[in-house]
């Protein structure tokens, strides 16, 4: 009996020696060094990018993340009153309400198309969370109040919708990944820009066809505002929609000839509208001149709109940016109920000129957009209308006009 005790014990004894003991991973969490706001990091940037060689740690909370893929290997961040945008080595791993330090070195501060940005970030070896679902509430702003001061912050706009000459349309084209950007208004009358990427996940989904909420960050392309929507889930509009714009051109896509609209050379095959962004503008406007390779040349050219459905409009209005420089013949706005679409415009259909009802910008030595104003199209209720501007100018002289913005409430 003892005998087998013995033999018993030495088995379990060689047992234990043969099992693999498993050491736990060694975590090196980066080194904290000093303490910064982001305030004071912002602060820090002159124009040039800045990379950072010694370990200095700086806390913020993340308030987008990549989520719904409206965002690629970038999160925002926020801090009291401050907010950036953390561009990452790779993707995943941070998430809304995580509270995290971050060593910057390593990292770049930098600045680009307006948005300052902290580049290089590797969440391995860079950041550190401290807790979660640490949620920030979104400041709460109207449209009006939207400027690029604002920018990377996390805000909540209520009471908006997106523009009815867009409702036909999908957030993006996530077939072929392609960014669309769409215009939301309020009921004032302002509007912003939101941009949504093709490789987020609701990219294929019809856009939100009533008025209500949008939680979003505050984004900045140049000098302009241009939203993100966070997640598709804080797209909050299915409310009654209200009165609003009914029709637009921004030439934002940098086509005079894009959604229908067209332009004719009745004289002057040379001289043509043409987008362009020249001047520190943020986006493309149409612009026309006669003054060619050091000469003046006589023209007369016709930039015609498509078809404007105005039916069930009681009261529409027109409203664009306009721009004059030099001495020449004042441009004319024209309105067609009978125009066919395809004729030129001189020899076929009946046109109104309305020119004497807009606010026409009156400093032709110094640029600058002036806005019209409510042009009143009361008298085309119901209607089908085309719009068109008459360029003319001589061999003698000619002003340089900028027209942008074109819109039709009601």
């Amino acid at each position: 009996m003892l005998k087998k005790l013995i033999i018993v014990l030495a088995i379990v004894l060689v047992a234990i020696s043969c099992q693999k003991t498993y050491e736990e991973p060694v975590v090196v969490f980066p080194e904290k060094g000093q303490t910064i706001t982001m305030d004071s990091l912002l602060n820090l940037f002159n124009g040039y990018p800045i990379k950072f060689t010694e370990n200095m740690s700086m806390y913020a909370t993340v308030t987008m993340d990549e989520t719904d893929g409206n965002i690629y290997k970038s999160v925002y961040l926020a801090d009291g009153t401050r907010a950036l945008n953390l561009r990452l080595l790779s993707g995943g791993g941070l998430y809304v309400g995580d509270s995290i330090r971050v060593d910057l070195k390593g990292t770049v501060l930098n600045q680009y198309n307006g948005v300052m940005q902290l580049d290089s970030v590797d969440i391995d070896k860079n950041v550190v969370k401290q807790e979660v679902n640490i949620n920030k509430a979104p400041l709460v702003v109207t449209l009006d109040q939207l400027n690029t001061n604002l920018q990377s912050r996390l805000v909540k706009i209520e009471n908006v919708q997106f523009i009815a000459p867009q409702l036909h349309l999908t957030y993006a084209d996530g077939v072929n990944q392609e960014d669309y950007d769409f215009i939301i208004e309020d009921a004032a009358g302002n509007t912003a820009l939101i941009r949504n990427s093709g490789y987020s996940n609701f990219a294929n989904e019809l856009i939100a066809q009533g008025s209500g909420d949008l939680v979003c960050i505050v984004g900045v392309f140049g000098n302009s505002v241009q939203l993100l929507a966070r997640s598709f889930a804080e797209i909050d509009m299915t409310d009654d929609r209200f009165s609003g714009i009914q029709f637009v051109k921004n030439f934002d896509d940098g086509e005079i000839d894009s959604e229908g609209w067209k332009q004719h050379n009745v004289l002057g095959s040379s001289v043509l509208w043409s987008a362009s962004s020249s001047g520190g503008a943020s986006s493309d406007y149409a612009v026309i001149r006669n003054y060619i390779d050091g000469a003046n040349i006589a023209c007369e050219n016709w930039m015609v709109s498509s078809a404007i459905d105005l039916s069930g409009i009681s009261t529409p209005v027109l409203s664009f940016g306009n721009d004059v420089n030099y001495s020449g013949t004042p441009l004319q706005l024209l309105i067609s109920t009978d125009y066919d679409g395809t004729s030129i415009p001189n020899a076929q259909g009946t046109w109104l000129d309305i020119s004497s009802s807009v606010s026409w910008d009156s400093n032709a030595n110094g640029w600058g957009f002036q806005n019209t104003g409510d042009i009143d199209l009361s008298q085309f209720s119901g209607q089908t209308i085309t719009i068109a501007f008459k360029y003319t100018g001589s061999s003698s002289d000619g002003s340089t006009w900028e027209i942008d913005d074109i819109k039709i409430k009601g």
